[in-house]
């Protein structure tokens, strides 16, 4: 058995409304702004072993903030991740029973590449909108699939925690889970794989320096439904999530509302066969 490999990209788009109400009984001004999140993921894994992996993604994010006073594009690279995983263990070759699982660990590191010091008329935006963080961040992962024949559920997870930049901001610490049950379908040429399940993403609010920031972090939980196609070395990703429930610390002036979500990717599978020696002719 060969340790495979995999590299590949993959396009996802996130949109948030966004709208500032205040004034008196005689005068009530509002501001608003619907704001798109675009990436474009280089994703690849190389396998160390039967049990070491290590993953890694490299974003390039164009994101507008379309708002009633302020009008922003911004497009660059973003801040590259790469982990380590580690596999504990995975009954899916053993053939003894109809149930399998599996279950990896990983921890790596968010690496301050991005622009996180983008000015509009001078001023520093939103570091929301920022293409980076500007801090050395920590990442743990986790992944556990169990199966019953063609049936069965996925549990992932994932915990960043952040560091100061240099300009004293930190974004708070963020944690998402999810949870997915998937078929596996089969024909002679082609496999299928639809899932459904829900995600949940939770996030601490924002400090500079010690202050707390207004209308930073929350949590929502979103439905998800999604399709791979499996076809030799390659598979096609596609998901899509609609929020459910969504909690965002907002003052009593502001509104924040997260909008439906997908993405789709295109991988490529292949493994590095090792040569073997050759005997020298005596």
């Amino acid at each position: 058995m060969h340790t495979t490999h995999f590299i590949g990209l993959r396009y996802s788009q996130a949109a948030f409304k966004a709208s500032v109400t205040y004034g008196n009984n005689q005068y009530i001004a509002n501001e608003s702004s619907e704001d798109i999140y675009r990436r474009v993921d280089l994703m690849g894994r190389y396998s160390i072993s039967r049990r070491l992996q290590v993953n890694f993604i490299v974003p390039y994010l164009m994101n507008d903030m379309n708002g009633s006073h302020q009008q922003v594009q911004s497009a660059g690279m973003g801040d590259p991740m790469v982990l380590l995983y580690y596999n504990l263990f995975n009954t899916a070759n053993s053939g003894v029973s109809f149930w399998q699982h599996s279950l990896s660990l990983g921890g790596g590191l968010k690496m301050p590449v991005g622009e996180y010091q983008k000015l509009d008329d001078g001023l520093i935006i939103n570091p929301n909108f920022q293409l980076g963080s500007g801090s050395l961040d920590y990442l743990l992962s986790m992944n556990y699939t169990l199966r019953y024949k063609k049936t069965g559920v996925n549990i992932e997870s994932g915990y960043k925690m952040n560091t100061k930049n240099s300009e004293g901001y930190r974004f708070g610490n963020q944690f998402n889970t999810s949870a997915y049950l998937f078929q596996w379908l089969e024909t002679p040429q082609v496999a299928f794989l639809p899932f459904a399940g829900v995600y949940y993403e939770q996030a601490e609010k924002h400090t500079n320096e010690t202050i707390e920031q207004l209308n930073t972090g929350g949590n929502s939980l979103f439905g998800t439904v999604g399709l791979q196609v499996f076809r030799n070395n390659l598979s096609v990703n596609f998901t899509y999530q609609m929020p459910w429930v969504q909690n965002f610390n907002t003052d009593q002036l502001s509104n924040i509302s997260a909008q439906n979500r997908f993405s789709v990717g295109l991988l490529y599978n292949f493994s590095l066969k090792k040569r073997k020696k050759k005997t020298p002719k005596k």
